[in-house]
């Protein structure tokens, strides 16, 4: 079995984070489980493209994120960008 690269650890950590968060935001707020599912269905989705490594270049709409989450994005960017 291949051994995972240092990339890939780093990139299931933050994924790991990012749900652990979620879940807690989910449980505070009491979310209902049709929305837990959803986000759930979609962050599978990500996660299984980003560690394929693979773009998905079909989309029938444009969607825009919500602000916060917009915020957030930029954020990561802008640290993407420091030496």
């Amino acid at each position: 079995m291949p051994q995972p690269t240092p990339d890939r650890d780093d990139q299931a950590r933050l994924f790991r984070e990012v749900v652990l968060v979620l879940g807690g935001v989910f449980a505070v707020q009491k979310t209902d489980d049709e929305t837990i599912r959803r986000v759930a269905a979609g962050l599978e989705r990500v996660y299984r493209r980003a560690r394929q490594n693979q773009r998905s270049t079909t989309s029938s709409q444009a969607l825009a994120p919500h602000p916060a989450i917009a915020g957030l994005l930029r954020i990561t960017e802008a640290e993407g960008d420091e030496p």
